[in-house]
């Protein structure tokens, strides 16, 4: 087995270095023991310690684009310059992401090598007001998408559906959406969120909010043509009830005693409204799909401005 780690980094060094240690304790002395970590330096503002860089190989970007971006820079360098890669694992820098589960998630995906593996969050430890936000966007996202989203980054894969992945254009925008997204197969095991450990999660409620917003863009297309068939529907019902509001003017003039210019009023600027609503809906949805059609830019070379080997 060649495993190869991919984590994305923001001046959490003192983490990730203790991070290091659990996953080597977590490996050593199984069959997944012939491992490398590849870090994506987001831009980080903090230089990288002398001692992880003995460690890992690390690719620096020019610029902090987010961890999903940076996720996806990884992720496409490892399937360009790594052929003898067999798995990949995914996860997150600051120990949310227990070392402990990634045993369980690889054997589970030497089981069904044909699927990508997810850690579903079984239990969460935030507090109980980002509980309740959370459980909003997750009723949310079911209502828009159909779907439920309840993993993250935490995921391993073989080297066949890494080469699949490289190919989705969402990528970048919200790694768990875009594969849901996608055709590709994909399982889910439960894994309890850790600690942090070390400080607060650096993600602000604006951020996290952002973030959830990003999930439902990689839907954008699917959205807007609900938003389109409702719009459309609103349109015909606006339109009938104008219909039935002019005859009865001129059948049942007393019952309306003088409303029926201004319900007509409101009906048509609700009529214009949803004109408006279902135009733009159509227009973000052929948009989307023209966008689709044009093929992923697999080449990050020009994003990254080193790549630290183990030194």
């Amino acid at each position: 087995m060649n495993l190869k780690i991919l984590i994305a980094v923001y001046n959490d060094w003192s983490s990730l270095d203790i991070l290091l240690a659990e996953i080597n304790n977590n490996l050593k002395a199984t069959k997944w023991s012939n491992y490398e970590v590849y870090i994506v330096n987001d831009a980080s503002t903090l230089e990288v310690p002398s001692e992880i860089k003995k460690k890992v190989k690390i690719i620096n970007l020019f610029n902090n684009i987010g961890s999903q971006g940076a996720l996806s820079i990884g992720v496409k360098y490892i399937q360009d310059k790594d052929k003898d890669i067999t798995h990949l694992l995914i996860m997150d820098s600051d120990g949310e992401d227990k070392p402990d589960d990634i045993i369980r998630l690889l054997d589970e995906c030497n089981k069904n090598e044909n699927n990508i593996v997810f850690a579903k969050r079984k239990k969460r430890k935030e507090n109980f007001i980002f509980r309740i936000m959370h459980f909003i966007y997750k009723k949310v996202f079911k209502i828009l998408i159909g779907k439920e989203l309840d993993f993250g980054n935490f995921s391993c894969m073989t080297k066949n559906n890494l080469n699949k992945i490289v190919n989705i254009n969402n990528l970048q925008t919200h790694y768990a959406a875009s594969i849901l997204r996608s055709k590709i197969p994909f399982s889910k095991i439960d894994c309890e969120k850790g600690f942090r450990i070390e400080g607060s999660s650096k993600l602000s409620f604006w951020k996290h909010f952002a973030h959830a917003l990003m999930s439902l863009s990689v839907f954008v297309d699917l959205i807007a043509i609900k938003f389109f068939f409702i719009s459309f529907l609103g349109i015909i019902l606006s339109i009938i009830s104008a219909f039935i509001i002019f005859l009865m003017k001129i059948y049942y003039s007393q019952m309306l005693l003088g409303l029926t210019s201004d319900i007509l009023l409101s009906l048509a600027i609700i009529l214009i409204v949803l004109f408006l609503v279902s135009l733009f809906s159509l227009i973000i949805f052929l948009n989307n799909k023209n966008l689709n059609y044009t093929s992923s830019n697999k080449s990050v070379d020009h994003l990254i401005e080193s790549v630290d080997d183990l030194s």
